[in-house]
């Protein structure tokens, strides 16, 4: 459906956010009170800011599978970092690990290795470098530097630090992905790479872009979130990935790049953060919280994928209408 019409797509995805959000809304009176909007940001920011990294990779024709190993390292060095000041610390981590991410990009790129394969192995690597910075044991801020985090928890309203860096990524990648031309060139390779290339579109520049965001942004995360916490273990993050592209599909990123926008990105993200949360309110299982997560993705691409191939039929019939009346 989003190939004939963006906007609409998007439309009627926002359309079935807000219908998730009023359903547990008119159940959970908490939903609609500033703690829980308060708790439903906050929850949203790790698999958010991930998100729209690994989107970006998405759009791009690729996929980031390392970005939970790559958090749970920024988390570790964040951590031993955090001496040197906390804001600083969490710049720091996130820009290493933009360093490290474009690293990644440049070898996928130059060395036209399939990214699947290369980030499986980066995946496994950033964890054992993590268990191996960490001794295996949880890292803790020292307890006399415990007052110098405290700001990290405080709220004005429903906002928080967590959430207004979620919005600020969110915009500032909203802005660099309409208005420059280094991550339009994302998304023209992963419309088609022969086609860009022959159109004269760099190929290698927006992978390392792409790779260098995602894993910045995953820093970024890991380091946020573990300073948050005052300790980090080198095993967090697993399930991260996971949810970030389950997001990204919700939100209508393709598979085979070249579609996606941020916008759509956080409508997945909050689609999913609704379903997950309103469920857990409810005191059901976890199972249940996974189980309704797969049958939301499954069903929206099941509609998906109805649609298109509606449209296909409906633009054949008008075709083969032109054709007979010509005749």
């Amino acid at each position: 459906m989003n190939r004939l019409d963006p906007r609409r797509d998007l439309a009627v995805r926002f359309a079935f956010m807000l219908l998730v959000y009023a359903a547990f809304a008119l159940k959970l009176p908490a939903y609609y009170s500033v703690a829980g909007i308060a708790s439903l940001l906050d929850g949203a920011f790790l698999t958010g800011i991930i998100a729209l990294g690994v989107g970006l990779t998405m759009i791009a024709g690729e996929m980031d599978l390392s970005v939970g190993s790559m958090a749970a390292l920024a988390g570790i060095v964040s951590i031993k970092l955090a001496a040197i000041g906390i804001i600083p610390a969490i710049c720091l981590t996130a820009l290493l690990a933009a360093l490290v991410g474009a690293l990644q990009g440049w070898c996928i790129a130059w060395l036209r290795i399939n990214s699947l394969i290369f980030t499986v192995g980066t995946l496994i690597a950033f964890r054992g470098l993590a268990l191996l910075l960490s001794g295996e044991q949880t890292a803790n801020i020292p307890l006399d530097e415990l007052e110098s985090i405290d700001f990290l928890d405080v709220h004005w309203g429903f906002l928080s630090p967590l959430s207004l860096t979620l919005f600020a990524v969110a915009l500032l990648l909203g802005l660099l992905a309409t208005t420059t031309i280094w991550c339009r060139e994302i998304f023209a390779i992963g419309g088609g790479r022969a086609e860009a290339r022959a159109a004269g579109v760099p190929t290698r520049r927006p992978i390392v872009l792409a790779f260098a965001l995602s894993g910045g942004l995953a820093g970024l995360a890991g380091a946020f979130l573990s300073l948050e916490a005052g300790s980090a273990t080198p095993l967090g993050y697993e399930a991260v990935l996971l949810d970030a592209v389950t997001a990204c599909l919700i939100g209508g990123v393709a598979l085979q790049g070249g579609r996606g926008s941020v916008l759509g990105i956080l409508v997945g993200l909050f689609t999913l953060r609704f379903l997950v949360s309103g469920i857990a309110s409810l005191g059901a299982p976890f199972w249940a919280q996974s189980l309704a997560s797969g049958a939301l993705l499954i069903t929206l691409i099941l509609a998906e994928g109805g649609y298109s191939a509606w449209a296909r039929r409906r633009a054949f019939s008008r075709r083969l209408s032109v054709d007979g009346s010509r005749t």
